[in-house]
């Protein structure tokens, strides 16, 4: 549809509203019910616009705590790394009275004695 057609056919439209007779009780009533249903759809605008900024905050909240959360089990797979590091515990074996083996015996069994 051209530019000009469409023109043509809003002004016809609008022409057909200019026709309309409407009385002053029905204007009224027409005008009253819009402004109603304008309020209701700026209400429910409100509210999804403060819930999604709710929920938005939330997810920061979440957000924040799954980073903490995850800091700390960071650290805490850190310090498993430094506990069972394989000087840390030879020290450790070596306070505890433990002293490398001088001698390895090796028991060399059949599995069929194992299993009775």
């Amino acid at each position: 549809m051209t530019p000009a057609r469409m023109l043509a056919a809003t002004k016809r439209w609008l022409r057909g509203l200019t026709m309309i007779r409407l009385s002053d009780r029905q204007a009224l009533s027409i005008a009253a019910l819009s402004g109603v249903l304008l309020i209701a759809l700026i209400v429910i605008w409100l509210s999804l616009t403060t819930r999604t900024a709710l929920l938005n905050q939330q997810i920061d909240r979440l957000d924040a705590q799954l980073a903490s959360l995850i800091d700390e089990a960071n650290q805490t797979w850190a310090e498993i790394g430094k506990v069972t590091a394989a000087t840390v515990m030879e020290n450790r074996a070596r306070q505890l009275g433990f002293q490398p083996a001088e001698r390895v015996e090796y028991l060399i069994s059949d599995a069929e004695e194992a299993r009775r």
